[in-house]
């Protein structure tokens, strides 16, 4: 085995795992309705989601929040606030012919910014989000974008 698939295998816990709570080696992975309260853009924002994959230990009842459950809390923000995913932002980019960098500057935004975006580690103001679908479908506002530094004022 490589180092990198050996790597990839140590950091992949398999169910069940032991319970941080009760101790029992009960945990494993389950399918919850669950009420989020998330805030962002400055407003608090409550939404159900149907289907939220979580921890929970069989013995004690505990439930453990993930990497993965955080990251299935923010898809269901964005699609609750109608914001683009990362994979829409990532496919508008590479529509435009862009790189993230270009695509950052004509934003007026830091590269990192992008990059956080299409890891799903941020989520984009809904300003920012307007801006990024005109940037995708009209040739007129990347040109424009494009251009801006030039521009006189």
């Amino acid at each position: 085995m490589n180092k990198q698939s050996s790597s990839v295998t140590s950091k992949a816990k398999p169910y069940p795992r032991r319970c941080a709570v009760c101790g029992e080696v009960a945990v494993s992975r389950c399918h919850i309705p669950y009420d989020a309260e998330v805030r962002h853009d400055g407003k608090l924002h409550a939404f159900c989601i149907a289907s939220l994959g979580i921890d929970r230990c069989e013995r004690c009842g505990e439930q453990f929040f993930t990497t993965s459950t955080d990251e299935e809390i923010n898809l269901a923000l964005r699609s609750y606030l109608g914001l683009l995913t990362p994979g829409e932002i990532r496919a508008g980019i590479a529509l435009c012919n862009v790189s993230q960098k270009e695509f950052a500057e004509h934003l007026g935004i830091a590269a990192e910014t992008v990059s956080r975006w299409l890891t799903g580690a941020s989520i984009q103001t809904r300003s920012l989000d307007k801006l990024m679908r005109l940037y995708f479908t009209m040739a007129s506002v990347r040109v424009a974008l494009s251009n801006w530094e030039t521009a006189p004022v």
